[in-house]
């Protein structure tokens, strides 16, 4: 017995308006913000706002594995929110194979940012995790465009 499940268009892709661009954008910000932030020592030490320094210490506060598995949840949100508003209109298999390697070179780009932070380095793990987020993204929204 198949079920019949009535879905909301919206859920697999946005109307026309372009303000749409905006969700995804801000996570991106968002995700750049959290995972390019400084340890709370680097804070300390240039004297920041005391907000910013509770900040860090509620990032860094957790294991360095539930840290590296974060990753995964993180990229899969923002693989399926550029999908998402990005192939509305366009289904194309060429459309499709640019976003996902513009999006999968940020997946990598974003964490070698972190190089260049004080106190923060580039982990393989990270990258990895990223990639995962981003390939689950991709075959999720995938099925819902099948279905």
């Amino acid at each position: 017995m198949r079920l019949n499940i009535k879905r909301s268009n919206w859920v697999t892709a946005p109307n026309a308006s372009k303000l749409w661009i905006c969700i995804p954008v801000f996570y991106t910000l968002f995700i750049q913000i959290l995972t390019g932030f400084p340890r709370p020592g680097t804070l300390h030490e240039v004297s920041a706002h005391e907000f910013f320094i509770k900040m860090s210490e509620k990032i860094f506060d957790y294991p360095f594995w539930i840290q590296d598995l974060s990753h995964f949840p993180l990229f899969l949100v923002f693989g399926w929110l550029w999908l998402w508003y990005l192939r509305r209109k366009q289904r194309n298999p060429f459309a499709l194979f640019a976003l996902v390697l513009v999006a999968f070179s940020y997946a990598i780009i974003n964490e070698f940012t972190q190089f260049f932070i004080p106190q923060r380095f580039p982990s393989i793990n990270d990258v990895i995790m990223n990639l995962l987020g981003m390939t689950a993204a991709l075959f999720l929204h995938l099925y819902s465009h099948k279905n």
